[in-house]
C-alpha cells in the first residue's frame, strides 16, 4: 500500500514500491498494490478520492477512501506501507481486523517538510501519519543504519521492533556491463535533485565545496533547475527527469554520480548510477554509505570539512586512483542489490511477525 505512481518517471520510494510489488508477483506470493487517486494524477476528482474505484492492467487497485475501507475488510495476512501517504490516515483505525502492518520508511519527515507553508499545505498530517505508524506497526523497516538512528533520536523503538532492509536495483540496470570511460578534457559529475523542490538536495552547497577543485568539471543535474551563485569553472548541465531506458543511455560516459552534504536515508539513484559503473561521491549523511568503503568502491568525503571534498577530485584527476577497479567494485556492490535478493528479506520479514 501506498504510492505506485503514474508513468515511467518516478520518485525513489515510488520506484521502491513497484520494484517491490512486481518482485513479489514474480515469486507467486499473493499481493494486491493499493493506491489512492491522489492529486495530480491524470483522473483525479474529488468524488474518486471518495467514491473510485479501478483496477489497473497489472492488478493495482486505485481506491478511493470508502471503497479501500471495504476492501480492508477483507483479512489480508500483512498489509506493508511501502510509502507514506496521508490516505493511509484513515484506514489506521482498521487494524482491529486482524492484518499485521509493516512500514518502510523513506525519511524521517520532520526533517524533510519545509516550514514554508507549514499549516496551508497540512504538513501536520505527516507527521501525525509518521507518529501512528511508528506505535500502530508490528515491524517498521529502515533502508540504512543512518535513518534508524535518526528515528531512534525521535522515537523509543524496540530493537524486536524493525529491521534494516536496503533499497534493491532494477535488473535493467544490471544487465548493462560497460567500462569506465577515460577522463580526457573533464570530469563528468552527476547529480539529482528530484521531480521538485518540495526537499532540499543540496545544490548551493555542493557548487560551494567543488569551487576549489583545480580541474574542469561539467556537473550534470537531473531534475530541477534552480537559480544558484557558482563559479565559472563548473560547466552545469540541466536534464529534465527521465525515464529509466533514457537514463541509462544518459549515463553511459559519466564518471561519478554525486551527492551533497544534505542527508539522505538512502538513494535509490546513487545505487542504479553504482551498476552503470559510476563511482559514487558521497557524505557520510548520505545512507548508501553503508555499503561504500572508502577508496575500494567509491568516496566518502567529511560533510563538515569545506576541503576535502575539493582535495578528493584533484587527487582523483591527478590520477592517484585506479578508477577503473573502483568502477567495477561499485557495480559488484550494486548486484548485491538485486531486487530479487532484497524481495527475498522482505518475505523473511514478513514471516518473522506472522
Amino acid at each position: 500500500m501506498g504510492r505506485y505512481g503514474e508513468g515511467e518517471i518516478l520518485s525513489g520510494p515510488e520506484r521502491v514500491a513497484r520494484e517491490l510489488y512486481y518482485e513479489l508477483k514474480s515469486k507467486n506470493e499473493k499481493v494486491v498494490f493499493i493506491e489512492y487517486f491522489f492529486s495530480g494524477y491524470s483522473n483525479s476528482t474529488v468524488f474518486k478520492k471518495i467514491f473510485g474505484k479501478e483496477t489497473l492492467n497489472n492488478n493495482v487497485k486505485r481506491l478511493g477512501i470508502i471503497p479501500l475501507i471495504f476492501f480492508l475488510r477483507e483479512k489480508f495476512d500483512v498489509l506493508h506501507i511501502v510509502n507514506l501517504q496521508r490516505f493511509i490516515l484513515a484506514i489506521i483505525p482498521l487494524k482491529f481486523l486482524g492484518s499485521k502492518i509493516v512500514t518502510t520508511f523513506h525519511g524521517l519527515i520532520k526533517n524533510e517538510i519545509p516550514q514554508k507553508n507549514y499549516f496551508k499545505k497540512k504538513y501536520f498530517l505527516d507527521i501525525l501519519l509518521e507518529k501512528l505508524l511508528v506505535k500502530k506497526t508490528e515491524l517498521l523497516i529502515f533502508p540504512s543504519t543512518l535513518l534508524l538512528k535518526q528515528f531512534q533520536k525521535n522515537y523509543h523503538l524496540s530493537e524486536k521492533k524493525y529491521k534494516i532492509i536496503p533499497n534493491g536495483v532494477s535488473k535493467s540496470f544490471l544487465e548493462n556491463e560497460r567500462q569506465f570511460p577515460a577522463i580526457e578534457k573533464s570530469l563528468k559529475l552527476v547529480f539529482y535533485n528530484g521531480l521538485d523542490q518540495s526537499i532540499n538536495r543540496g545544490l548551493q552547497d555542493l557548487l560551494f565545496l567543488l569551487e576549489k577543485v583545480k580541474y574542469d568539471i561539467e556537473l550534470f543535474i537531473i531534475g530541477e533547475q534552480e537559480i544558484l551563485n557558482h563559479s565559472s569553472k563548473i560547466k552545469m548541465i540541466y536534464q529534465a527527469p527521465i525515464s529509466h531506458n533514457e537514463l541509462k543511455t544518459f549515463l553511459k560516459e559519466k564518471h561519478f554520480v554525486i551527492k551533497s552534504v544534505i542527508f539522505d536515508s538512502f538513494s535509490v539513484f546513487v545505487l542504479e548510477c553504482m551498476s552503470l559503473g559510476l563511482i559514487p561521491l558521497i557524505s557520510e549523511n548520505v545512507g548508501i554509505k553503508d555499503l561504500i568503503e572508502h577508496k575500494v568502491n567509491g568516496f566518502v568525503y567529511d560533510s563538515k570539512s569545506n576541503d576535502e571534498l575539493a582535495e578528493l577530485i584533484n587527487e582523483i584527476a591527478e590520477g592517484k586512483y585506479n578508477l577503473s577497479t573502483i568502477s567495477a567494485n561499485a557495480n559488484e556492490t550494486s548486484r548485491k542489490l538485486d531486487w530479487q535478493i532484497i524481495t527475498g528479506e522482505y518475505i523473511s520479514a514478513y514471516s518473522s511477525i506472522l
